[in-house]
């Protein structure tokens, strides 16, 4: 055993500790002794310990991080509710405990936030800028990030309310303004709308585009603006506080539509960086088990986020509606992801009625199809590592999946080493990532432990770095 910086009660000590992190892993049929390891585990300076065992590394209820470096990831969000998962990630510290570096830019609207993919490498927005995406080339789709049907809606100001009774029995908007983000899932939402109320329209006459939702706020409560237009939380329950809840003269879900939206990786990242992308994918994740798990702390932490990028609190009641929105943990991802017989996934099929919506309204040229654009090797990758994806999906404090989801089948026992399985994928690329693993000799045969081994490996670390 080679460690310069040791003494012998230490590495007699580190000894017991490897001997005991064998034992607590449980899946060995013949366990190393201290004294089996002496002479057989050579550790040097020049030791490269994976990622992710460097930054997993749990022993009992207190997680341990020691990273020789923090690689820096970029991941855009926005002012959301799924903008927040991400939000509290970086807060926690969950992106540092995969050797991560952060950077979380904020965008008002996801037109802009697409315009300027060559600056991040993940992203979180709505459907429609996740297709816009896909029409310029440059990213893919890997998940859900949340179903906002219930929140996005066609909004009156006092004046509006009182005009949409004579729009209805007119049956068009006439020369009526509504004031919309473009390419948004809200512009899709007035479309919906106007159609199940039988109102005619024409975009080119009869909507305003407005890239930020304070500017659309901003029209309705101008005397001079426009009296409707396209929100979405947080900036709707602002309209609802001023105007009542009967300025929402129609949401996503009164008119039918699956208002989702997408979790982005940039062709570049998922060309040259599809490691680092995956682990800020498995950070995220576990925000949104956070979200689900604890919803007081997390409604104290939204309001906080919300508040930091210039929107008021929002009341109990607001944060009430907030979360009874739909988030996705790492096994309900794989769910919307899982294809039928018909090779077609849930997510691809929500997907796909925006697709529609967009090429009709002629935003997009042609009518793509979705499932082209939808890629599950994220995913899949995070699952793979049994060590990450339980990390992804358990708090400390609390049981280790959500609620409403059954625990994962334990692994059957077996009197053979534990081999990690290699993710396959419909088309293998050389940039596919590999599930993190940390090489481990033991008694002359090779195997591959999902890192991490408790304490040991902090002291490893730390000792031999």
């Amino acid at each position: 055993m080679h460690c310069l910086r040791c003494t012998r009660r230490e590495r007699d000590t580190m000894y017991k500790i490897l001997e005991q992190a064998w034992i607590d892993l449980g899946s060995w049929s013949a366990k190393p002794r201290a004294s089996d390891l002496r002479g057989s585990i050579k550790v040097s300076t020049q030791t490269k310990l994976n990622k992710i065992s460097i930054g997993i590394l749990i022993n009992k209820n207190k997680r341990t991080m020691k990273c020789s470096s923090l690689t820096p990831v970029t991941m855009s969000i926005q002012p959301a509710y799924h903008g927040g998962p991400a939000w509290l990630a970086n807060k926690l510290g969950y992106f540092e405990e995969l050797c991560l570096d952060a950077t979380l830019p904020v965008y008002r609207s996801g037109a802009p936030q697409v315009n300027e993919i060559s600056t991040w490498s993940v992203g979180s927005a709505g459907s429609p800028p996740n297709i816009q995406g896909w029409t310029q080339g440059v990213l893919k789709t890997v998940g859900i990030n949340n179903d906002e049907s219930s929140t996005n809606a066609l909004v009156a100001n006092a004046v509006g309310v009182a005009s949409w009774a004579s729009i209805l029995a007119a049956g068009t908007l006439g020369d009526t303004k509504i004031t919309v983000s473009p390419n948004s899932t809200g512009e899709l939402v007035v479309e919906e709308c106007l159609k199940k109320y039988n109102v005619s329209f024409d975009p080119l006459s009869n909507f305003v585009y407005n890239s930020t939702q304070v500017g659309v706020f901003a029209s309705l409560s101008d005397p001079e603006g426009n009296d409707f237009g396209s929100l979405w939380a947080p900036t709707l329950y602002s309209a609802v506080e001023t105007w009542g809840k009967e300025s929402i003269i129609c949401n996503g879900d009164d008119a039918g539509a699956n208002v989702i939206g997408g979790i982005m990786v940039s062709n570049e990242a998922d060309e040259t960086n599809t490691e680092t992308a995956a682990l800020a994918i498995a950070a995220y994740l576990k925000g949104i088990t956070y979200f689900q798990m604890y919803r007081e702390k997390s409604k104290a932490y939204l309001n906080e986020f919300y508040v930091e990028q210039g929107f008021p609190p929002l009341s109990p009641e607001a944060l009430d509606i907030e979360f009874s929105r739909p988030l996705y943990n790492l096994d309900e991802q794989l769910q919307m992801l899982a294809k039928n017989e018909g090779g077609k996934s849930t997510l691809g099929s929500w997907f796909q009625e925006t697709v529609d919506f967009m090429f009709e309204a002629g935003i997009i040229p042609s009518r793509l199809n979705a499932g082209d654009y939808i890629d599950d090797k994220y995913m899949k990758w995070i699952a793979a590592n049994e060590t990450l994806a339980k990390w992804t999906m358990t708090m400390e404090e609390s049981a280790p999946v959500s609620p409403g989801i059954p625990p994962p089948a334990p692994s059957p026992v077996s009197s053979e080493p534990e081999v990690v399985p290699t993710l396959v994928v419909s088309e293998p690329e050389a940039s596919t990532p590999a599930p993190p693993t940390t090489e481990a000799p033991s008694s002359g045969n090779k195997v591959f432990l999902v890192a991490p081994i408790g304490f040991a490996v902090a002291v490893l670390n730390y000792m031999f770095m």
